[in-house]
C-alpha cells in the first residue's frame, strides 16, 4: 500500500481514542509531513505517501525507539509456520513507527528478501537476470570475506526506516567459511558492535534448521523469537531442538532479555487447540 488516508493512519497507529482531526492539526502546525490532495469522485481527500509514514509514526505510533539497541534472532526448527511472515511484519511494524530497523535474513530460500525487497517486473528474463546480478549478487559473505563495503550490500526498502542485507546464494559459502574461524560464534556480534550501531533494531531471520548461521545470530541477539505452528508435527519437532538451544545458551553463557514463543496457524480443531495449550 503506497498511499494512506487520515482514517487509515488512525487505524494503523491505533489512534482511535484521539480526534480524527489530530493528524490534520499536526500537519497544519508542521509537526508531520504535508499530505497531498487526491481527488476521489467529487471529494478531495488528504493522503500521505508510504515514505512519509515513519515521520508520522515517530510522533503518533504505538511503538517508541528503544533505550538500547535490540537484536532479535527469529528461529524455528520447522518450516511452514509463518516464521518469515512474522519476521517481515515485525520489521515493517517497527519501521512504520519510525524505528530504524535492519533485517539480515539467513534463509537460503530468500523468502524474506523477496517480501521486503522484491524484484521489479521486467519484460524479459535477461533484464531480470541483469537486475539480480547488479542488486542481489553481493551479500554478507562478500563483506565479511571479500572487503565489500556495508554501504554496497545494505539495500533500502520502500520504507525509509527499513533496510535489508539481501540473501544471496553465497550464504552457503558463508556457512562453510565460518567453520574455519576461531571465534566463529561471535562474528555477527562483532559486526553489530563495530559497524551497525546506527540501527535501533536488527532482526536475524534464520532458516528452519540448525546451522552455524543460527549459532552466530543466537550469540548476537538479546531477544529470541520462535513462531510455532499449532499442529502436531511442529510440536514433535520442538523437544530436542529446544534442549539444543538451551544447551547452546548455557555453553556460550548467553543472557537474552526475552525468549518468546509466538503461536501461529491456530485452528478450531481439537489437536490444534491442545497444542496451543501445551505452548501456553
Amino acid at each position: 500500500k503506497q498511499k494512506w488516508t487520515n482514517a487509515e493512519l488512525q487505524k494503523l497507529y491505533r489512534m482511535e481514542i484521539k480526534s480524527r482531526h489530530t493528524l490534520i492539526q499536526a500537519e497544519e502546525r508542521g509537526e508531520i509531513p504535508k499530505a497531498i490532495r487526491e481527488q476521489r469522485g467529487s471529494t478531495s481527500v488528504r493522503v500521505w505517501n508510504l515514505e512519509q509514514l515513519p515521520l508520522i509514526g515517530a510522533k503518533y505510533g504505538f511503538l517508541k525507539k528503544p533505550a538500547k539497541q535490540i537484536v532479535i534472532c527469529v528461529y524455528t526448527p520447522k518450516g511452514g509456520v509463518l516464521k518469515t511472515a512474522t519476521s517481515g511484519n515485525i520489521a515493517r511494524m517497527l519501521a512504520l513507527n519510525g524505528i530504524n530497523t535492519l533485517v539480515i535474513p539467513l534463509d537460503f530460500q530468500k523468502s524474506l528478501t523477496n517480501f521486503l525487497y522484491p524484484i521489479p517486473s521486467f519484460e524479459s528474463l535477461k533484464e531480470t537476470q541483469e537486475y539480480i546480478a547488479k542488486e542481489r549478487s553481493l551479500g554478507l559473505y562478500h563483506h565479511l570475506y571479500h572487503e565489500v563495503s556495508l554501504d554496497t550490500i545494505i539495500k533500502k526498502t520502500s520504507i525509509p526506516t527499513l533496510d535489508i542485507i539481501p540473501e544471496t546464494p553465497d550464504l552457503i559459502a558463508l556457512e562453510k567459511s565460518l567453520r574455519a574461524e576461531n571465534r566463529r560464534e561471535y562474528i555477527f556480534l562483532d559486526l553489530i558492535h563495530e559497524k551497525l550501531k546506527k540501527y535501533d533494531v536488527i532482526i536475524f531471520d534464520n532458516a528452519p534448521s540448525w546451522s552455524m548461521l543460527t549459532e552466530c545470530s543466537l550469540t548476537a541477539a538479546n531477544n529470541v523469537i520462535s513462531p510455532l505452528g499449532c499442529d502436531f508435527e511442529t510440536l514433535q519437532a520442538l523437544g530436542e531442538n529446544f534442549i539444543h538451544i538451551e544447551n547452546f545458551r548455557k555453553k556460550m553463557r548467553l543472557s537474552w532479555d526475552n525468549n518468546l514463543i509466538i503461536p501461529t496457524l491456530l485452528e478450531k480443531n481439537n489437536v490444534s487447540q491442545d497444542v496451543y495449550e501445551v505452548y501456553q
